[in-house]
């Protein structure tokens, strides 16, 4: 709204503008009062979301660290790494083992060859795969239905037939469709759209079969129309493949190994390719083998280098006939305590928040300060006061009370399902709120206790913290959603609309009476403008005719 340009006073000497103004401060202190009652609000929702903020973590870390790996994890070591090495898994035990000796080690198979092209002369890295006699491959796309045209992709080979079948596989006669070869399009000669179900069969591109394990199904490995040699090997060391391939270009040498060691591991390719990779009957891959190893006096074969035993993963590195490897596992005590420590720390950050808001002392002299108060005051003054102002908006706040007293209480209430332990409750593995009631209710943790417990019997631990119906994690994860739930129900979430809680009601309603009484101050004040206006017009007259007056009586008449 443009503010009128006003000149007052000109006849009465009044300044007008500054009455004009005292009158309105007064009149504005409902419009301030309902301002200051928004902002208190507003930083009041703000205290609670923080607070939504820290339960939120504090349900997420519960969340995170129900996992069985936090409270099993496990330490290995072994006695000679360069040999064999260890990965202990979290439902290894307490244990050691004797490798004892490694007499083989798995390896793959593996099949050096040497690709001709149609001439018999080698390969290189640019030859065209269109010149090693490898297998053409047939493509069979589904048209699309809907056209008039379909461009195929991959475009059909120079000089194919390209034929279509309907919907039942039959076969479509080959004068009601043209196939433009420079273009790589099918029409319909009737002018019609493709009808639906229709498939175009054609040769594109080549391929090459391989097997990688006895009695297993051949994999096709395809390569486009115009793939070389260095196409043909990045394919060959696709996902699919089951193989790995190099090219030594100098040598014209091909070596392919199998991806997975084992004497059952094999690389066979269809006839085909053997004759396009010169491969005859006497050129049998290398075999691959299974690794063979001594395990506590027990002989064991097994296809892989890394192998499984009691829950720990063991890869074997070198063979070797005497000098025992010693492999240990147990339970890794500190990263157990770690993950322990990080939660309960993150429970006492939660709960000293929480404190600190319903303790924190309430300045109700101090209220929100109005945009003139501001204007008035240095930036320093201001962050001052507000700090003062903003303090204590959750004292006693019963929403807040009850979401700590029911998250203290579940320290207390849990316990064990198995009645024959030491450890049914969390007091007694280190873990309680103390004999301080000053301290609000924090965890007090005894590291030396916790981590005896989880020495002794991390089973117990891990039942303490995770079962369902008497763990602590379940319980706390229940309690922080619950009480993110009350509290989001009055103060939303970040970037909640205003109308999905109760105090974005309560701000807009304050809007909508600011905005009311915004509309009637401006009417007062053109009000009182207009008032004053009329009393400069009546002085106006009486200043001229009192002039006229004067003229007249200095006249002699």
């Amino acid at each position: 709204m443009t503010t009128p340009i006003r000149f007052g006073g000109l006849a009465s000497g009044i300044d007008t503008d500054t009455i004009i103004k005292q009158l309105m401060k007064a009149e504005r202190m409902p419009v301030d009062k309902l301002e200051q009652k928004k902002q208190t609000t507003e930083w009041k929702r703000d205290a609670y979301r923080e607070i939504n903020r820290s339960l939120m973590t504090l349900r997420n870390s519960a969340v995170d660290l129900i996992f069985s790996r936090n409270f099993y994890a496990k330490t290995s070591s072994s006695s000679d790494e360069s040999r064999v090495s260890v990965v202990a898994g979290p439902s290894s035990g307490n244990t050691a083992i004797r490798i004892e000796s490694v007499s083989q080690l798995a390896t793959a198979a593996t099949q050096i060859v040497e690709p001709k092209d149609k001439n018999g002369v080698a390969v290189t890295k640019t030859t065209k795969v269109a010149d090693m006699n490898l297998q053409s491959t047939t493509q069979e796309v589904t048209l699309s239905t809907g056209t008039k045209e379909w461009t195929l992709s991959p475009k059909p080979r120079a000089g194919a037939t390209v034929a279509l079948k309907d919907g039942t596989n039959t076969p479509i006669d080959a004068s009601s469709y043209t196939y433009d070869e420079s273009t790589g399009k099918i029409t319909m000669n009737d002018g019609s759209d493709v009808p639906a179900g229709f498939k175009a069969s054609y040769t594109s591109g080549y391929q090459i079969q391989i097997r990688s394990d006895e009695g297993g199904d051949f994999q096709t490995i395809k390569v486009a129309e115009d793939a070389t040699m260095e196409n043909l090997v990045t394919a060959l060391n696709g996902k699919e493949s089951g193989i790995s391939a190099f090219f030594e270009p100098i040598s014209g040498k091909l070596s392919i190994t199998q991806k997975q060691t084992g004497e059952n591991a094999i690389i066979e390719f269809d006839a085909t390719t053997k004759a396009a990779f010169g491969i005859d009957a006497a050129d049998l891959p290398k075999a691959g083998t299974d690794a063979s190893f001594m395990v506590n006096g027990i002989a064991m074969t097994q296809s892989s280098n890394t192998v499984m035993i009691d829950n720990m993963t063991v890869t074997l590195k070198s063979e070797f006939a005497s000098g025992a490897v010693t492999l240990s596992a147990a339970t890794d005590t500190q990263k157990v305590f770690d993950n322990i420590k990080g939660f309960v720390d993150k429970y006492n950050e939660t709960i000293d928040l929480m404190n600190k808001k319903v303790r924190e002392e309430r300045f109700r002299s101090f209220a929100p300060l109005t945009q003139a108060q501001r204007d008035e005051l240095s930036d320093d003054e201001i962050k001052k006061w507000e700090e003062k102002a903003m303090s204590g908006m959750l004292r006693g706040d019963t929403i807040v009370r009850s979401a700590m007293d029911t998250m203290r209480s579940k320290w207390s209430s849990t316990t064990s399902s198995t009645n024959e332990t030491e450890m049914r409750q969390l007091f007694q593995i280190g873990l309680s709120t103390g004999a301080d009631f000053t301290n609000g209710g924090k965890i007090e943790l005894n590291e030396e206790k916790l981590k005896a417990a989880i020495e002794k019997d991390p089973d117990q631990v891990y039942q303490l913290f995770t079962n369902a119906e008497t763990g602590l994690l379940p319980q706390i994860r229940d309690a922080a959603t619950n009480s993110r739930s009350s509290i989001t129900r009055i103060a939303g979430a970040d970037g909640s609309g205003a109308p999905t809680y109760s105090m974005g009601r309560e701000m807009t309603q304050i809007d909508t009476r600011i905005k009311r009484l915004n509309d009637l101050l401006v009417d007062k004040e053109n009000a009182y403008y207009r008032r004053f206006a009329a009393m400069e017009t009546a002085m106006n007259q009486a200043n001229s005719q009192a002039a006229s007056l004067q003229q007249f009586l200095g006249s002699g008449m």
